[in-house]
């Protein structure tokens, strides 16, 4: 990519090259794969964004687009150009890069294979070609859009001299650890609506994911981005998980206690102090988390009835359970390993005591109104399970107590 440096900034190791390039330049560096970097979550529909044809055609200016490269560049001076080697990801400014992509490649097609006939209305030129512009997402008010501009250009016009006439500035990374470049996005996208709590959370423990597949083989773990959590409770079937549900279980084993995975929760392990070290969000014990999926395992095997699927599919259900399991161990003051393989041990006579129509029934008498039914619910399922680990039994458990009803 052929660019511009315009100024540059420092911290620590990592350095900040402010950039100019053309949209053409910017463009056709794109790679196949821009949008899988793991930081990022899944294009999103947005009538603001779709406008962007209209910022392009009227050569105005497009927000600054931050990028993560590969390789340092050597210190180019003041308002020189150079040619950026190597990879390069895109840590904010996804959306504008997809539809910048999107306009790019239906330029080509209106300038290449289309065929036009001026004396049929934009509108059905669009349905006529509506599979060919699926291929290359492109909306059709869109493509409407791009022909009636480029009905308008005169003999020896192009639509692509628009990339050409129109520059980008750059923000680019280089240096920037994995960690400092998760922070970087989660401040980048604060007030984003689309950047769900779910998406952050998974983004500061992403090196759990390659862990917990590697423990639950023949399991499916889905992100937030694939599928939203709502919608996972609603369908889930045997052996699916959903990656933040094991984040926010792990978590509350490590903490023995249940906790509320909120904008709070996400802070606190966005930006420790700086006595920490910067790379702590990062650290994985791997031991632990193979203990914590086989016991995961465990509990879905038992729990294979409709009844059973769908209470594994709650997150409260199961950071009170595993919060309960870290409990037990500081009371007993054994490891957390040690304390889910003692649940495990006793996991089938823990299954038989659930009493799950019971606790459905018990559930959906609380009054919503005078309730937190999420706090209510992962509060029982603690209190049950601590108090099943003091005396394992197959006993029944007293949902109307636990609940407070």
């Amino acid at each position: 990519m052929k660019l511009q440096f315009l100024d540059q900034v420092s911290e620590e190791e990592a350095k900040c090259l402010l950039c100019k390039a053309t949209l053409r330049s910017y463009v056709e560096s794109l790679g196949e794969d821009f949008q899988d970097y793991f930081v990022q979550r899944a294009i999103v529909q947005n009538k603001f964004l779709d406008q962007i044809w209209d910022t392009i055609s009227r050569q105005r200016h497009i927000p600054t687009i931050v990028l993560v490269a590969d390789e340092d560049p050597s210190a180019p001076a003041a308002l020189e150009y150079f040619d950026l080697a190597g990879q390069f990801k895109v840590l904010d400014g996804l959306q504008r890069s997809n539809r910048l992509s999107i306009i790019w490649k239906t330029i080509f097609f209106l300038e290449g294979e289309f065929q036009d006939d001026s004396s049929v209305p934009p509108t059905r030129m669009a349905r006529k070609y509506s599979e060919h512009l699926r291929k290359l997402e492109c909306a059709p008010s869109l493509f409407v859009k791009m022909l009636e501009a480029k009905r308008k250009l005169g003999v020896g016009e192009s639509l692509a001299a628009l990339f050409d006439d129109n520059h980008i500035w750059l923000e680019i990374w280089v240096n920037l650890s994995q960690s400092e470049q998760i922070r970087k996005m989660l401040i980048l996208n604060a007030g984003h609506k689309s950047v769900n709590i779910k998406h952050q959370i998974e983004l500061l423990f992403i090196e759990y994911l390659s862990v917990l597949k590697g423990a639950l083989p023949n399991s499916t773990i889905f992100r937030e981005k694939e599928i939203s959590a709502q919608r996972y409770s609603k369908e889930r079937q045997p052996r699916q998980f959903h990656f933040a549900h094991l984040i926010a279980s792990f978590e509350s084993l490590n903490l023995g206690k249940p906790i509320t995975t909120n904008s709070e929760f996400s802070a606190s392990h966005s930006f420790p102090s700086d006595e920490d070290d910067t790379d702590e969000l990062l650290r994985v014990d791997e031991g632990l988390i193979s203990q914590f999926a086989r016991t995961l395992s465990r509990l879905d095997a038992g729990l294979s009835t409709k009844a059973g699927i769908g209470w594994l599919s709650r997150e409260v259900v199961l950071v009170g359970l595993f919060g309960a399991i870290g409990r037990y161990g500081r009371e007993h003051r054994i490891t957390s390993t040690d304390a889910l393989k003692y649940f495990e041990e006793n996991v089938s006579d823990y299954i038989a005591s659930l009493d799950l129509e019971a606790f459905e029934k018990v559930r959906n008498s609380l009054e919503l109104s005078k309730v937190n039914i999420g706090t209510k619910n992962k509060r029982a399922v603690y209190d049950a399970t601590l108090e099943f680990l003091e005396a394992p039994s197959s006993k029944k458990v007293d949902w109307q107590r636990h609940f407070g009803v």
